[in-house]
């Protein structure tokens, strides 16, 4: 009896001891479901945007960040009135996010991303960041510019200068973290970099130091008819500056001297040249008021040679590209031109040198208001039946109706038919001070239709007395 006694009061004691570890484990899986849930709605020790946000809702942590003071450092140029607030939502997405992931209990730094609205996007854009600008300018307004290493080439031989430091902002930089932020961040906040220059020893330098050396051994060749001139760049280029970007200072005006001198020797504009007439006898051509010819653009070839230096293959070029004017290649007139002789007052076609066609003329005065423009023209076009129209000596206007008209000046001296004139006048000197025209070269009506044939649109035409 005894026994049995003491067995079972050992089964109620172990009875008694599982209700109560039960009991236990109840109130611990109470707490911890708790703890958790706290932390499922809260942010554990944890910053966002830099801003601490323990223990908060993201309602709380939303208006904590959205009320927080624009951070300040030295080291930094924070952007007035660039803020962008977020919303609940926004944190929400973060806490969730983190919640999801398995890590609502882990304490770190936390960054809500934001997607800036266009209108916030564009007063960025357009009024902050030229205040940001500016405030940079203002600045550097009392700090010295680095300067970047640089190769010169002088005198044959090649040198590079070595870099100076500055403490001025790199503005360039700046902009496009400037730029970078207005995209995405709740505040602008750009951190100050020092602009820094490019060192002798940069690959920059090295680049730009073996560009140069490959520039110096480069030559541009001009074609002129069957001539070739060589333009080499260390003959022209005595001292050139390279920069990192690229680009080069050009002494250039030896190669401009050279290109003058050649158009001094070849061009045809505006000069007076030997000219053999019809009768043999060889005259020098008047400048004076002549418009046949052609002169080489010295600039524009200039311009061509040293942006074919900049090329690893330079290409040829041929001279006939850089010219304006008629004539091109040649020292004269050429073998087709008509020929006015205001002495005997005739009149002379020629095709590659040939005499095809001839007439007595009657012109304008040698002097005077009327006369004759004496040099070396071109026919500027041709027309059928035109009516030419101006003023006479007495102030009255006349409007003469020709069959054909071919002017060789732009003040409206030409050749054309002249069915008003007598027909003895033509080729009679002593009848040219009544008879003659206001300066056009009156043709025979009987004539001008095969002078029309034999004669092209820019053909010379030289006039000489």
């Amino acid at each position: 009896m005894a026994g049995k006694r003491k067995t079972t009061k050992h089964t109620a004691t172990k009875k008694w001891v599982l209700i109560g570890l039960i009991a236990l484990i109840v109130v611990g899986a109470g707490g911890a479901v708790g703890y958790a849930s706290y932390y499922n709605q809260r942010f554990k020790p944890a910053k966002i945007n830099g801003i601490t946000v323990t223990n908060m809702t993201a309602s709380q942590a939303a208006d904590k960040i959205n009320s927080s003071d624009s951070s300040t450092s030295s080291n930094t140029i924070n952007v007035a009135k660039s803020k962008v607030d977020v919303t609940t939502a926004e944190v929400s997405k973060l806490l969730q996010k983190r919640n999801n992931n398995g890590h609502a209990l882990e304490t770190a730094s936390l960054t809500v991303s934001k997607t800036v609205s266009t209108s916030d996007y564009n007063y960025r854009i357009n009024t902050l960041l030229p205040a940001f600008k500016a405030k940079i300018e203002a600045i550097n307004a009392n700090r010295t510019k680095p300067v970047n290493a640089k190769v010169t080439y002088s005198n044959g031989k090649t040198t590079v200068s070595k870099s100076q430091n500055g403490t001025a902002l790199d503005e360039a930089a700046m902009v496009k973290a400037f730029k970078s932020q207005a995209k995405t961040d709740l505040e602008i906040n750009v951190k100050k970099t020092i602009d820094t220059p490019a060192t002798a020893n940069s690959s920059a330098i090295k680049t730009t130091k073996s560009n140069l050396q490959a520039l110096l051994n480069r030559t541009v060749k001009v074609t002129y008819g069957s001539t070739t001139w060589h333009f080499k760049a260390s003959d022209y280029l005595k001292s050139v500056t390279a920069t990192v970007d690229g680009k080069y200072t050009y002494n250039s005006s030896t190669l401009s001297t050279e290109i003058a001198k050649l158009a001094n020797e070849h061009d045809t504009k505006g000069k007076s040249f030997s000219y053999k007439t019809h009768s043999g006898k060889t005259i020098k051509t008047k400048v004076g008021s002549s418009t046949y010819g052609w002169s080489i653009e010295q600039t524009k070839l200039k311009d061509a040679i040293l942006a074919e230096f900049e090329k690893s293959s330079p290409t040829t070029l041929n001279l006939k590209n850089y010219v304006s004017g008629l004539g091109y290649g040649k020292s004269g007139v050429g073998g087709t031109r008509v020929e006015v002789n205001l002495k005997t007052l005739e009149e002379y076609a020629y095709v590659d040198n040939k005499l095809v066609f001839s007439t007595p003329v009657m012109s304008g005065t040698v002097t005077g208001s009327d006369k004759t423009p004496q040099g070396v023209f071109y026919v500027l076009y041709k027309q059928r039946n035109a009516t030419l129209r101006g003023e006479n000596d007495n102030g009255t206007s006349y409007a003469s109706k020709v069959k054909y008209w071919m002017p060789f000046t732009e003040d409206g001296v030409g050749l054309h038919d002249s069915s008003w004139q007598p027909s003895s006048v033509y080729g009679n000197v002593s009848d040219r001070s009544e008879y003659h025209s206001h300066g056009c070269i009156n043709n025979p009506p009987s004539k001008i239709k095969a002078l029309w044939e034999v004669v092209s649109t820019d053909e010379p035409v030289v006039v000489y007395y």
